[in-house]
């Protein structure tokens, strides 16, 4: 039984030291693992800080680029804005000289349109409504040429004033008879 019991101890101190053998062999992978570990860590650590600073440095060129794009269209925006104000300050003051220009162009016509007809209206300074509209460079409005037209009767009542009017004319002025004829003719005095 000694070398049933011996066989078995061989066994066992053989296990044993294929136990310890195995021991050492994984504590030195081990030993390699934790070093290839440390070292993959630093790696990381390395390139994980090198992309981070390359992410930092494209941030900030993008960073910049947007600023430098956005001050770009903030002038261009003010230079836009400034033009806009100048063309709408034109065109403000092209149409109030418009409409200044239509009204004294109206009112000289109806004081031209009065004059034709024998009605003058002292309140009215036409010399300086076309010397305005000659400032402003207006069209000049046309005088009218329009014959008065008068009732059939008041015609011949005229004619026969104007036979017995002619012996009053030879002794007075003489330019009153002219005036009558041209206001009767449509023409401005």
């Amino acid at each position: 039984m000694t070398s049933f019991l011996n066989q078995g101890l061989e066994r066992l101190v053989h296990l044993y030291e294929e136990s310890c053998w195995l021991n050492k062999m994984l504590e030195s992978k081990l030993k390699k693992a934790e070093v290839t570990i440390a070292d993959q860590g630093m790696i990381a650590a390395a390139k994980s800080q090198h992309y981070e600073d390359k992410f930092k440095a494209t941030t900030q060129e993008h960073q910049a680029a947007i600023n430098k794009a956005t001050h770009e269209a903030q002038a261009q925006l003010d230079t836009a804005q400034v033009q806009h104000e100048q063309d709408m300050a034109s065109y403000r003051e092209g149409l109030k000289s418009s409409v200044v220009i239509s009204l004294l162009q109206a009112r000289l016509k109806m004081a031209y349109e009065a004059r034709a007809m024998g009605f003058e209206c002292p309140s009215w300074n036409v010399d300086a409504w076309e010397e305005n509209l000659r400032d402003l460079g207006g069209n000049p409005v046309e005088h009218p040429v329009k014959p008065v037209v008068e009732e059939p009767s008041k015609a011949a009542e005229k004619a026969v004033d104007a036979g017995g009017d002619t012996e009053k004319d030879a002794g007075g002025d003489p330019g009153a008879g002219a005036d009558e004829a041209m206001l009767e003719e449509g023409a401005a005095p």
